[in-house]
């Protein structure tokens, strides 16, 4: 994606529209799901969390009841389906996710009259969220009781525009014949172009990858990244809108909190391949790749930066550029959040 003084509608809408594919089947994953650094910080990155994970499905669940179903809490398409809604400030906290998701326009279309059932879950070493499109019978996301207790609204967002947009959404554009010529073909990682490693520039490529739309997802002039970003930038806008009209609880660094979190998820997979393994605390050589993430990320931010128009009320919010560090205190804390939430689940009925 080339540097462009307008906003990105703008380019979208030059673009000849895609045609959507019917939603028939559960999508199935191109490789292992990435694992507890596929999302970040203080309130994770949609990708960082992968670093936790070394390999199997390993989730926590909270152990089963006999007691009634619980009443799903509603609002329009979506709903949680197992919140505890005697706690207030999670229920507050729902009430804002599942506002943002029916003034989403992208991710309204793709749900369209279906039903979105979003399910809290007690998982500390698996991705903090997944959407599964299983056609007819609706829209069903896991999303780990940690993240949504602990990280705030704008982080818990990015995440799930991550999960839909990159995934399922993107699939139901059509733009599979688009993204042929972009699989198995190296690609230059957007940071470190004048970089060196055993000799050669890095690259990314689907090939070697865990999930190869990862890949299609942070290469800027490929439409599952557009797709990606303008599912981001949608939803920062409306976490703005909120702000402006001082919505309870929210606030300009939500906005911040979002930009911030799709700018890791897509530096984190560039900068290693879709192998974030290779920059988790403690691995050797690590520290590295942490300075590789953090080139990358400042690159993304410019190119972010390029496609808002001059005046947008999201170029003041843009996060501030990082370093090493600030790309460690990403994954220590995370890790750290996400090791606490394995001693409780207190968002999910009992």
């Amino acid at each position: 994606m080339h540097a462009r003084a307008h906003d990105h509608d703008h380019d979208q809408a030059a673009r000849p529209p895609r045609t959507p594919l019917p939603s028939t089947a559960v999508r199935q994953e191109d490789g292992a799901r990435p694992g507890v650094l596929d999302h970040r910080h203080t309130a994770g990155n949609a990708a960082v969390t992968a670093a936790l994970r070394q390999g199997g499905h390993m989730v926590q669940r909270a152990p089963a009841t006999t007691a009634a179903a619980p009443e799903p809490f509603v609002q329009g398409s979506f709903r949680f389906t197992n919140l505890d809604r005697t706690k207030a400030q999670y229920q507050e906290k729902a009430a804002r996710v599942l506002d943002l998701l029916n003034r989403h326009s992208a991710i309204n279309e793709f749900v369209g009259t279906r039903t979105c059932h979003i399910t809290l879950e007690k998982r500390t070493a698996d991705t903090p969220a997944e959407v599964k499109d299983r056609g007819a019978d609706g829209v069903f996301v896991t999303l780990a009781a940690y993240y949504f207790e602990k990280y705030d609204v704008g982080y818990v967002m990015g995440m799930l525009a991550h999960e839909f947009s990159v995934h399922p959404l993107a699939d139901a554009q059509g733009i599979a014949q688009e993204e042929k010529h972009l699989r198995g073909m190296p690609w230059p990682v957007p940071g470190l172009e004048d970089q060196q490693r055993g000799g050669e520039m890095p690259m990314m490529n689907t090939v070697g990858a865990k999930q190869p739309d990862h890949i299609l997802a942070v290469i800027p002039s490929g439409p599952r990244y557009q797709i990606y970003r303008d599912t981001a930038l949608e939803m920062a806008r409306l976490l703005a809108q909120d702000a402006r009209t001082r919505t309870p609880g929210a606030s300009t660094q939500d906005v911040t909190d979002l930009l911030d979190c799709f700018l890791m998820d897509v530096a984190s997979i560039a900068a290693t391949n879709d192998d974030r393994m290779r920059a988790r605390p403690l691995k050797w050589g690590s520290g590295a790749f942490r300075a590789d993430i953090a080139k990358v990320y400042n690159a993304y931010k410019e190119r972010l930066s390029t496609d808002l128009d001059a005046e947008s009320p999201l170029r003041p919010l843009l996060p501030r550029n990082k370093d090493a560090d600030a790309v460690y205190s990403d994954f220590t804390t995370l890790i750290g959040r996400a090791l606490a939430g394995a001693t409780g689940a207190d968002s999910i009925q009992s």
